[in-house]
């Protein structure tokens, strides 16, 4: 039986995923109509699609990739492996590399909903982090050695 942090972790992880799919799908529809927005009035609208659609795709590959990380990060701590533990403390401490500049830089915009948010995900990353190096969670992805004979 797992434990309900793991459980909530690799919850945390696939849902992620999925977000950064629909993200990722987001942008090529976005990035082909902004293609389009680009090309209107032009003699050929195909060159202005064809920026905003290389425009979109190239984003979405950046999220596609992304989401198959945080995937795997999910799969490897569902099935308790040491390297999805090492994983998502990995992406939890990039989430905190990535939330904190801007987290110093809300003063300057009066953005409450993005710092409420900005600090909701730096929280979910430090418990993610504290959490993952509990002794006793640490040592569910310990496989016991195999005897030898």
């Amino acid at each position: 039986m797992r434990p309900t942090g793991i459980v909530l972790i690799a919850l945390y992880h696939l849902i992620s995923a999925l977000f950064l799919v629909l993200l990722a799908v987001s942008l090529v529809v976005g990035g082909s109509v902004l293609g389009a927005m680009f090309g209107a009035g032009h003699e050929s609208a195909m060159g202005g699609l064809g920026i905003g659609l290389l425009i979109g795709m190239v984003g979405a590959g950046f999220f596609v990739f992304f989401a198959l990380i945080v995937a795997v990060a999910g799969y490897g701590i569902w099935s308790l492996r040491e390297w999805g533990r090492i994983l998502s403390i990995g992406l939890a401490a990039i989430s905190l590399l990535i939330s904190l500049p801007g987290l110093f830089f809300m003063g300057l915009h009066l953005s409450l909903f993005s710092g409420g948010l900005r600090l909701f995900r730096i929280a979910i990353s430090v418990l993610i982090i504290w959490y993952l190096m509990q002794p006793q969670i640490k040592g569910l992805f310990q496989k016991p050695a195999s005897p030898r004979a």
